[in-house]
This record gives C-alpha cells, structure tokens and sequence, in this order.
C-alpha cells in the first residue's frame, strides 16, 4: 500500500498541537518521568540584576528530575568581564541544588559562553558541528 505524504505550506498549529499531543501520549506509557512531570509543579529559577532600573543580567531555568535546566542566561556586553555572568550563575546553581538538582544541563554555541561555562566545571555532553555552518553547538553539564 502507497501512503500519500501531504506537505502543509501554511504554519499550523492545531497540526502541531496534535503531534504534541501524540508524543505525550506515547511517552506518558513508555516513561513514568515524563507522566509525572506533567503533573508535577516544576520549581522555575528566574534571576535577574538591575542597574538604574535596567536589566543588565538575567538568568532563566527549571529544576526537575533532579536536573537544574539552564534555559537561559544573558549578561549585557556593556558589563561583560565585570563578573556578572560569575554571579548570576554562582546564584542559579545554588538555588538549584537547595531545590534537588544534583546537576545542570545547558546548550550553548561555539560563538557564546562555551569557554564560560567550562571555567566553572561544565563539560561537553554532546556537539553538533557546523550548525549552523561555521559554528557549533553544544550540550553541556554539570554536577553540582
């Protein structure tokens, strides 16, 4: 039997919710992590620093599974050097670790905060290379 594959030009979203909803539904049976995440209030790390009432550092993430989910950290270009990002971070892992996490994961391109990230213990979990082209991106850990 030949099955027809129909591209969708348009975005749609109630297509994508469906897809989301499918996997959901096939790792809510293949994995008790993933069916009680759900279900579960995940403790959110929001950090930021102000200077004159201006955001110069800010630091985004979850905790669960025993893992600190570094989403997020930017430092303005104006402060780098300054030992913000040092701090931010610093702050962060601390605040994970009292909420469980016993580890940090993040990704990162060769372009950003790679040589950062490895001052303060991380190492390469996994790169693709030349993506996109002429750069590489990187998962990164931790143990706290």
């Amino acid at each position: 039997m030949t099955h027809i594959i129909t591209r969708i030009h348009e975005e749609d979203e109630t297509f994508q919710q469906f897809l989301t909803t499918q996997l959901r539904e096939y790792n809510n049976v293949h994995s008790i992590h993933h069916r009680d995440i759900r279900e579960a209030n995940v403790p959110l790390i929001q950090l930021k620093i102000e200077q004159e009432a201006q955001v110069i550092a800010g630091l985004y993430g979850s905790v669960y599974w025993g893992w600190f989910d570094l989403d997020r950290l930017w430092v303005d270009a104006g402060f780098h050097g300054q030992g913000i990002g040092s701090q931010i971070l610093g702050e962060g892992e601390a605040l994970a670790k009292s909420l469980g996490a016993t580890r940090v994961k993040l990704t990162t391109f060769s372009f950003q905060a790679k040589t950062f990230y490895e001052r303060f213990g991380y190492t390469v979990a996994g790169v693709l290379p030349d993506y996109p082209l002429g750069s590489d991106y990187y998962m990164m850990m931790k143990e706290l």
